[in-house]
């Protein structure tokens, strides 16, 4: 018989515990969360859309049982007051792509998403990317990072191999590596991932010393990276296809900044085809989500890519995730109707955003160019997105090559939180990797990821600033004016 004895048990949780539990990695950019808890820290470490981006700063709930409307708050709305005008409600058209209505949103849907949201998503697919073969298909997800764990989930085992770009966002490499699935880098220049350098990993493959199969898969995000910030150009695109053609592999195209990129004439200027335009083969696995463009919050996103992958991601979703919530896919289809479907969202509202992201970037590279000395620094040119990858001159530090350069990399990062500016530095984003690089070689090879979308303009200055005194310490040069 059991004890029944009132006093506690003490219990060892350890033991019912998964191997995937015990094992799971955690983002190196964690290690940053202390630092903002400093006094008077200027934050460039957080990658986060800012919040007068988002299309909706405030709604109303309809709760019949309370017998009340419940107002909610949101960004410069604090009254109900302040709400916009309600516009007068029209029964959609037969045919008609979105007709958001809560009593089948709230209700149990089907696993590859509301199919009017989907006969939306597949409209805005053939219009941005048109993929030029047929057997594609949609599936709804909970946003990119759902959208990524469902293709790894599917498509790969433990001890299989996943090439991945060189420096890589952590909240991939850490699920990864706690599924057992091996990441390898692939070196990258100014114009993203190297095709020679991905063929020279695949044609030199030796499966006894990796200890596992060549690899079937490469993930990129291939616009406005995180964290490089890098937009692969069409040319080079067409360079990894044919490799990846030549050596069999999938790719998996993660484009949550897509509609970031610079566009300096707006809807005028179109954006750099994608790899799903290019994709004759059905090799291709494109995730896109509503989080840059929409809200973070939003949770809610596609994957585009063959039927056949496509329906095995799926059977990942059924007893998971399953569709996004209820509430996400009315609010947004209702935010697409009012923009005016596709023509609003394409020619207005993504212009409108794009242009708040370029405004702030090409503002961080003129404060970094005037305030923090040349000597210490390589600016990259813009892109758009929310990063900009600036280039340490190790090379030229007083005390290389008496030291190393991690070490180095190191001591300037601990002089910037001194001087009270934070900033994620690319050891945390460096992938698993066979290239070898002499001390010179790995001189360069050292960077800052600065994230320029949250912090006010006021702020952005100061931080440079900072940075300046800082880096013009390690350099022992003066501060430029």
């Amino acid at each position: 018989m059991p004890s029944i004895d009132p006093a506690p048990v003490k219990i060892d949780f350890t033991k019912y515990f998964s191997i995937e539990s015990k094992t799971r990695k955690r983002s190196q950019l964690k290690e940053l969360r202390p630092y903002f808890d400093i006094p008077g820290m200027i934050s460039f470490g957080v990658g986060i859309p800012h919040p007068s981006t988002w299309p909706v700063n405030g709604m109303t709930l309809s709760v019949p049982f309370a017998g009340k409307s419940v107002y909610v708050p949101g960004y410069e709305n604090r009254s109900p007051e302040d709400m916009l005008p309600l516009t007068s409600y029209t029964e959609p058209k037969k045919g008609e792509d979105l007709f958001p209505d809560l009593t089948s949103e709230l209700q149990y849907s089907s696993t590859y998403g509301t199919p009017h949201l989907l006969g939306w998503i597949k409209e805005h697919i053939k219009r941005v990317h048109n993929p030029p073969y047929d057997e594609w298909q949609n599936l709804s997800t909970a946003g990119n990072t759902d959208g990524t764990d469902a293709i790894l989930r599917a498509c790969f085992d433990r001890g299989d191999y996943l090439l991945v770009e060189e420096f890589a966002y952590p909240g991939l490499l850490s699920p990864a590596a706690t599924l057992g699935i091996n990441c390898l880098g692939v070196p990258l220049d100014k114009e993203g991932l190297i095709p020679e350098a991905l063929d020279e990993i695949l044609t030199n493959w030796d499966e006894k010393e990796r200890g596992g199969p060549r690899p079937k898969m490469l993930l990129v995000v291939p616009t406005c990276s995180n964290p490089a910030g890098v937009t692969i150009p069409v040319h080079r695109k067409r360079e990894i296809y044919s490799v990846c053609r030549k050596w069999d592999l999938l790719i998996t195209e993660d484009d949550p900044y897509c509609f970031l990129q610079i566009r300096p004439n707006g809807a005028a200027s179109p954006i750099v085809p994608s790899f799903l335009s290019l994709d004759t083969d059905g090799r291709v696995l494109r995730i896109d989500s509503f989080s840059k463009i929409v809200a973070p919050g939003s949770r809610l996103g596609w994957i585009t890519g063959h039927k056949t992958i496509v329906e095995k991601i799926m059977n990942t979703r059924e007893s998971a995730t399953q569709c996004p919530s209820g509430f996400s896919i009315a609010a947004i289809a209702a935010i697409l109707r009012v923009w005016g479907s596709h023509d609003g969202f394409e020619n207005k509202y993504i212009p409108h955003v794009s242009e708040i992201y370029s405004k702030r970037c090409l503002m961080m590279i003129d404060l970094l160019k005037k305030h923090v000395p040349s000597e210490a620094i390589e600016i990259p040119e813009g892109s758009g997105g929310m990063f900009l990858w600036v280039r340490l001159k190790i090379e030229s530090h007083p005390s290389f090559p008496k030291e190393d350069p991690d070490k180095i990399s190191k001591k300037v990062f601990q002089s910037l939180i001194e001087e009270k500016v934070l900033m994620a530095p690319s050891e945390f984003f460096k992938a698993p990797s066979i290239s070898s690089w002499s001390k010179e070689e790995e001189a360069k090879r050292s960077f800052v990821r600065i994230s320029f979308s949250l912090p006010p303009q006021d702020e952005m200055e100061e931080g440079c600033k900072r940075m300046g005194r800082a880096l013009a310490k390690e350099w022992n040069v003066n501060v430029n004016a």
